[in-house]
């Protein structure tokens, strides 16, 4: 008889209570976490500035962090109000500052209906503004559509700049 209770408490001691509970992240291996979705958000004086997510995150030695599979991220402005909203293959994510660095197929669209497509772009948390120095498609809430090499702006994109622009605008 005591050999059962035995048995039965090492039975339920050895449960894994996180497959019972459910868990929010469904793998790790080593520094990578795989989820649906991994969710970061980045504040600025107590209000939200980024909140990104994607499939993957990896967190580098040199304390960055990679997500990567459908990384969609959400930007506020000063007052915590959703601004625009980006997508990418990537983003790096700089814990020392962070500011997020994102590659590949990028759109960033604002809720003035401006969207920017490029292959690359750096948001800098602290004054709330979105850089590229490559090959930038910016259209406006007009349809109108202009290209160029460089490109600044705030997060919602009403006051922008396309640094050696070229382009079609229509009156």
């Amino acid at each position: 008889m005591k050999l059962y209770f035995v048995f039965l408490f090492l039975f339920f001691a050895c449960d894994n209570k996180l497959e019972r509970a459910g868990r929010s992240v469904s793998d790790y291996v080593d520094n990578e976490i795989i989820g649906n979705p991994i969710v970061i958000e980045i504040s600025d004086l107590e209000k939200i500035s980024m909140k990104i997510q994607s499939d993957t995150l990896y967190k580098y030695n040199s304390g960055n962090t990679v997500m990567f599979g459908g990384v969609y991220a959400d930007l506020f402005d000063d007052s915590g109000k959703k601004s625009s909203e980006m997508h990418s293959d990537t983003a790096t994510i700089y814990n020392n500052s962070d500011s997020v660095r994102a590659n590949g197929n990028i759109i960033v669209k604002s809720i003035r209906g401006y969207t920017l497509y490029t292959s690359e772009i750096i948001l800098y948390n602290d004054t709330k503004l979105v850089y590229s120095n490559k090959d930038v498609i910016f259209t406006s809430d007009r349809n109108d559509t202009l290209y160029g090499n460089g490109f600044w702006s705030n997060y919602d994109m009403s006051n922008f700049k396309i640094l050696k622009p070229m382009g079609i605008i229509n009156n």
